[in-house]
């Protein structure tokens, strides 16, 4: 059933121009084939078709002549020589009225005489409006060459490649279309695909992939000992300010927790430590002697002397924290505790 409207019109006053319009292209086409009789009687067709000049023939001179007779049309040399070719290859009692000059061009490219006007006589079926009759696409298709509008997968692939053959396009078409799970699914099952895809990934891409792949901590672990242990990584990470401190801290409690356990667990080490405590209250009574030592020279040097209120001031807090030092040593020599609070740490920082 015919579509009671098309376009913005009803199919009542469609058929109104439709029958106006038929005649107009009929007008046309007997324009377009009246400017190829005329092309072809100023420059006739060479014997072997023009593909070669004929004898003693120069070929730009046929271009020559058609370039004058087209500027004096106002058409492009390719035009009028297309309308040459048409007319030559359809006399004037094998063109078909109500086929377009367009499709008696497209079918002109058929070679043999008797098939190209035995095609034209013979209109294919056109799905769309399912009537026999002749189209540009349906020509083209006829033919080989590529349609207008494609309507297979191979015919619209085609026409994709046509356009998108600037990397730029491309490469924002297969953005787009990748963003479409099914077509991904597709794409990553082609192997070349996913290896073209795989290896073009940045630097940027390749370090988020990895990233999701070592959120768990053993398995990060386990991949930067892997990756250390060659000399061009190793060098690139200890580049890496934050990277190399991290990497001598852990170093460092790594030895701090091997000395304890070795401390802890060995008779050797039982000893060490009895000898380190013991250098530490050696330090410790040392740090004393300095101490009284230090102060037993200086004081002394303050006979007459008148301090001002400031350098008492200064004296004073100097005093105080002395004095918190030696509770704090007299409190670990008696309870083994060497904890401090924060006001102890705040006076040992000198605030």
């Amino acid at each position: 059933m015919p579509t009671a409207v098309i376009g913005h019109i009803t199919r009542e006053r469609y058929e109104q121009f439709i029958g106006a319009d038929r005649e107009l292209v009929g007008q046309m086409q007997r324009i377009q084939f009246t400017i190829g009789d005329h092309a072809l009687e100023i420059e006739p067709m060479q014997p072997n078709g023009g593909a070669h000049p004929a004898a003693g023939e120069d070929l730009g001179g046929v271009d020559a002549s058609l370039q004058v007779y087209a500027d004096d049309l106002g058409l492009s040399l390719s035009t009028v020589r297309n309308y040459r070719f048409a007319a030559h290859r359809w006399p004037g009692e094998r063109r078909r009225h109500g086929v377009s000059h367009k499709v008696h061009c497209i079918l002109a490219s058929i070679p043999d005489d008797t098939e190209r006007f035995e095609t034209i006589a013979a209109p294919p079926l056109d799905e769309r409006a399912k009537v026999r009759r002749w189209t540009t696409d349906l020509a083209k298709k006829h033919v080989g060459q590529r349609p207008d509008h494609p309507e297979t997968v191979p015919q619209k692939v085609a026409a994709i490649h046509r356009l998108a053959d600037d990397d730029e396009v491309a490469a924002q078409v297969a953005t787009d279309v990748l963003r479409r799970p099914a077509v991904a699914a597709k794409v990553v099952a082609d192997d070349t695909a996913r290896h073209m895809v795989n290896k073009a990934q940045t630097t940027q891409h390749k370090t988020e992939v990895v990233h999701d792949l070592i959120e768990d901590d053993t398995v990060a672990a386990q991949v930067a000992s892997d990756v250390l242990r060659r000399p061009e990584v190793a060098s690139r990470v200890v580049a890496d300010d934050t990277a190399r401190h991290a990497v001598n801290r852990a170093q460092t409690d790594r030895s701090q927790q091997q000395a304890d356990a070795f401390r802890r667990q060995t008779p050797a080490g039982r000893a060490v430590r009895k000898i380190e405590r013991t250098e530490e209250f050696l330090d410790l009574v040392g740090a004393c002697h300095r101490f009284v030592s230090a102060c037993g020279k200086t004081v002394p040097q303050l006979r007459d002397r008148h301090l001002s209120d400031d350098e008492r001031a200064v004296l004073a807090q100097n005093v105080a924290r002395c004095r918190v030092v030696l509770d704090w040593i007299e409190t670990a020599a008696e309870t083994g505790e060497v904890d401090m609070d924060e006001e102890l740490a705040r006076i040992l920082r000198g605030e």
